[in-house]
């Protein structure tokens, strides 16, 4: 694992991840199970992303996640990243933003990173079109395999 990860992560575990937690009455939930985006693995790993939005602004982000630590690190760099800013501005979000954030490019980071901006616009995207998106609180779920379940 890359040295700036390890030391971001070290800093996480002493201030018990700060932007880790469920959010109650979350405007928008998503989430990735298994390998499906983050690429966390494909068993029993998963990423939940809960936030508020207020006149069209992130107010409030927190996420649940079961990944290994990069995955970890870069999850609480997002929340950093997106929290007050407007949904269009959490779109367009890059991942220069958390390589200069860590002073890396670790790859195993990149992978994390690319696939928790899919994420984040997943769940902008269900804000957007509530017609054309599932439940938040989805009676389908992901399963280990990636399969839908019921």
């Amino acid at each position: 694992m890359d040295e700036a990860v390890i030391k971001y992560y070290r800093r996480l575990l002493r201030e018990e991840f700060p932007n880790a937690g469920a959010l109650a009455q979350a405007t928008v939930f998503v989430e990735a199970v298994g390998g499906r985006l983050i690429h966390c693995g494909n068993t029993g790993n998963y990423m939940q992303l809960y936030f508020k939005v207020d006149d069209d602004r992130i107010t409030t982000i927190k996420y649940l996640c079961a990944c290994e630590p990069v995955a970890n690190v870069a999850v609480e760099i997002l929340c950093n990243l997106v929290k007050g800013k407007t949904l269009d501005e959490a779109a367009s979000l890059t991942e220069e933003p958390f390589y200069q954030f860590l002073g890396t490019r670790d790859e195993k980071l990149r992978v994390k990173v690319a696939g928790l901006i899919q994420l984040l616009n997943e769940g902008i995207a269900q804000y957007r079109n509530p017609h054309d998106a599932p439940s938040r609180e989805p009676k389908n779920k992901i399963s280990w395999d990636g399969n839908l379940s019921r």
